[in-house]
């Protein structure tokens, strides 16, 4: 088996958040400047931004991403050496980093969910295996360089 790298896994994990976050805020920036009426206006509705900027955003952030993640894999994957293995060892197939990706994304959607994956991560003292791991049979992995 591989050896499990909870240190890059954690910053794996911190790099792609602060570039989705870097992200999304770019694109509430340019959809701001899209509907503004005009240079010298200053119209800021708490309304509209909460409703209708912020889930716009996070929408466009999110198709954003996922066709980098599809075209380049995640960045915070590829900065620090890390890729998805099998858990017996070997490369994880397309089909489990899907299986994987879909269990993460509706954990993620709420909170709650964010913190059971990052306590199962916790506990896990051996392989820090997150729940999308766990039902995908997968590990992060140092990645070995060809």
């Amino acid at each position: 088996m591989e050896s499990i790298v909870p240190l890059r896994r954690f910053a794996s994990w911190l790099i792609d958040r602060l570039l989705f976050l870097a992200a999304a805020v770019a694109v509430v920036f340019i959809i701001q400047k899209l509907g503004s009426p005009g240079p010298d206006a200053i119209d800021f509705d708490v309304y509209d931004f909460l409703a209708i900027q912020v889930p716009l955003a996070l929408l466009i952030t999110y198709v954003l991403w996922f066709g980098v993640i599809i075209k380049f894999g995640p960045p915070g994957r590829r900065l620090t050496g890390t890729d998805v293995k099998r858990r017996r060892g070997g490369n994880a197939s397309w089909w489990m980093k899907m299986v994987r990706a879909g269990v993460k994304f509706l954990l993620h959607l709420t909170l709650i969910g964010f913190f059971i994956d990052a306590i199962f991560i916790l506990r896990d003292r051996n392989e820090r295996r997150s729940i999308p791991d766990r039902v995908a049979g997968t590990v992060i992995a140092r990645r070995r360089w060809r």
